[in-house]
């Protein structure tokens, strides 16, 4: 006998996928419930390689799942929390239409809540999977920890991402794991470097977000929840691993003297500032080696690289070793905190700015004052006083660069992207300078050279040979930009002079009249008369053509002298018609309607017809009082007419 026949669909990429719709028929979930699910699993949407076949038959899109994923959510046991939610939801309902207060209570109190900790170690086996996959919870949850309190974010979220972002910055401060800073538009980016694992993220600058209607916050807000338990996780693997008490705390000796309620008032603050270091367990003395040589030991180049790459990160974390900064109130004192902290530098502010101060703007000892105004007041010669982008050069560069170029009102040096580029990309002659100073070719306290093109000019022009530029002869300190824009200066005001001079000789030329023009015409027509009549008529044409063009040439001199004098003219007031205004009206209600969102247009609509019901209900009444009206008119004139 033979197979049995295999009918279609029941084989193949058909049997592979599944539709949403059918997913959500099979889970017994809402939509919304499915959705949530699926973001929170971690299972998307697929594309097959034939949606013809996938869709037995079907060639319109729709979305498409793994059968297999549909089937592994059979078992997960936070569906039976949704409908638990959803079953609460309907009851309360109707406890609230019914006006029962104490009902509503007794039930908040026992509101079905589900956890997500095994969803977490499900998805993430060891923890380097979690530290791989940090990139985006930290990104999304910096940017909750900044937007308002509004209907779509809760404050107990919120408030949540604020204190998981700012326990990892305190870790990777007390880590010193910052490798790279770089300011854009969209914010600050950020990288460190945890257990041999890089992490980038993106930090909004410190202004709150508008909240627009172009971004489904319910969705972000399921991806927040379940960022919000990956990084609770994570935070206190990291501390353990540093030997630091989970949740952070401040040693007892830098809190001030008080009750210990005010100390635990105050810890939160403090802590926020990022301006303390962390309560340990215990310290070890023994810092191990962080390279493991075992694995490069056969070869030698890479075991040399490795080691120079460690002297360089050791280099970058003392970087601010010694150094004291204090910031303005104008400058973002979390993002330098953060960064300068990380490279074990002092940092303090203004007490009436924010909490967290550890010295007063009068203290000798500080080096550096980082001032983002055009013209700061600088009343101590002790200290320099710099712009921001230094603290943020410095820490890609892995050196201190010259102050010189980040003064107060001076042009900043471009601010260049220290992420790895293509190889084939253009390098900019700038970070050609900072390779060649990171390679020591350019010692670290020497100034930035400018070409001078003055030594050129004394080379003699005969000789085509090209000369080697020296040093002494081509190069020039910053001492002397002073004296060049002097020169500049005054190469201009020269020439302006030129100018003008050659302005008033033009003026000062006299313009022919009809006067000059009528003597030569009367002197040309005596030697005319003398040399005979063949050849005075020959000169009085050409006289004529003369004063013909002298004249014409008076006419442009006067035209050009009325046109340079100022003067007004009488204007006309622009009329616009009204049913130019009314059509552009109409033409804006229609773009306007055409682009709400479909959800929304049968909300308008319905809306719309309601006004039209209304519209015409009202135009009814008038008619018939109108009609009324004329009815009653009607009959005073008969009354009239019988009497």
């Amino acid at each position: 006998m033979g197979s049995k026949r295999k009918k279609k669909g029941e084989a193949g990429e058909a049997k592979r996928y599944i539709t949403r719709n059918a997913a959500v028929k099979k889970l017994q979930l809402s939509l919304r419930d499915f959705r949530r699910l699926c973001i929170l699993k971690g299972i998307y949407p697929r594309e097959p390689k034939n949606r013809r076949k996938a869709q037995k038959g079907d060639s319109t899109i729709k979305t498409l799942y793994y059968m297999k994923d549909i089937q592994f959510l059979f078992h997960e046991p936070i569906i039976w929390k949704f409908r638990e939610h959803r079953a609460f939801s309907l009851k309360i309902k109707h406890a609230k239409a019914k006006k029962d207060r104490p009902k509503v209570q007794r039930m908040m109190q026992n509101k079905p809540m589900y956890r997500l900790d095994h969803i977490v170690r499900e998805r993430y086996p060891t923890f380097t999977h979690a530290l791989r996959d940090l990139d985006d919870p930290l990104t999304l949850c910096f940017l909750f920890s900044k937007l308002p309190q509004v209907q779509r974010t809760t404050l107990n979220m919120v408030n949540m991402c604020r204190r998981l972002t700012l326990e990892f910055m305190l870790y990777v401060i007390e880590a010193q794991a910052l490798r790279k800073v770089f300011i854009t538009i969209k914010g600050y980016y950020y990288q460190v470097e945890v257990m041999g694992q890089t992490i980038t993220w993106i930090t909004p600058h410190p202004f709150t977000p508008q909240t627009t209607t172009g971004v489904d916050f319910r969705i972000m807000r399921v991806f927040v929840e379940f960022y919000i338990t990956l990084l609770g996780f994570t935070n206190f693997r990291l501390y353990h691993h540093l030997n630091l008490h989970y949740p952070p705390r401040l040693p007892h000796a830098d809190i001030k003297e008080g009750s210990e309620d005010d100390i635990e008032m105050g810890d939160p603050e403090r802590l926020a500032s990022l301006n303390f270091p962390l309560k340990r367990n215990h310290v070890e003395d023994n810092e191990s080696e962080t390279i493991d040589t075992h694995l490069l030991e056969e070869d030698e180049t890479r075991l040399q690289e490795a080691r120079e790459e460690e002297k360089k990160k050791k280099q970058q974390q003392n970087l601010f070793k010694g150094l004291k900064f204090f910031l303005n109130r104008e400058t973002n004192i979390e993002s330098l905190t953060f960064v300068i902290r990380a490279c074990k530098g002092e940092v303090s502010w203004e007490e009436s700015t924010a909490e967290g101060n550890t010295f007063p703007v009068t203290d000798e000892t500080i080096t550096h004052e980082i001032v983002d105004r055009d013209n700061p007041k600088q009343p101590y010669l002790s200290r320099y006083y710099i712009q921001p982008q230094w603290v943020y050069d410095c820490i890609n560069a892995r050196l201190l660069l010259p102050v010189q170029d980040y003064f107060p009102g001076a042009t900043l040096p471009p601010h260049l992207s220290p992420f790895d580029l293509d190889a084939h990309a253009y390098v900019p002659p700038e970070q050609k300078q900072l390779l060649a100073r990171q390679r020591g070719e350019i010692p670290e306290d020497q100034l930035p050279r400018h070409q001078d093109s003055d030594s050129d000019s004394e080379e003699d022009e005969g000789s085509k040979k090209k000369k080697k530029k020296t040093n002494d002869a081509n190069i020039r300190p910053l001492d002397s930009f002073k004296s060049r824009t002097q020169k500049r200066k005054e190469k201009k005001r020269k020439l302006v002079q030129k100018e003008a001079a050659k302005e008033q000789e033009k003026e000062s030329k006299p313009a022919l009249t009809w006067e000059d023009v009528s003597r030569e015409a009367e002197a040309m027509e005596t030697q005319a008369a003398e040399n005979g009549k063949d050849t005075a008529t020959k000169e009085n044409g050409k006289e004529e053509a003369a004063a013909e063009q002298n004249g014409k040439d008076a006419g442009m001199e006067e035209k050009c002298n009325r046109e340079k004098e100022m003067r007004v003219y009488r204007g006309r007031v622009q009329k616009i018609s009204p049913n130019a205004a009314e059509k552009q009206e109409l033409e804006e209600k229609k773009l306007a309607i055409m682009m709400i969102p479909r959800k929304k247009k049968r909300v308008y609509h319905m809306l719309r017809r309601r006004e039209k019901r209304k519209e015409s209900g009202a135009r009814r009444l008038t008619q018939k009082r109108i009609a009324i009206d004329h009815e009653k008119e009607k009959a005073k004139k008969a009354k009239k007419m019988e009497v």
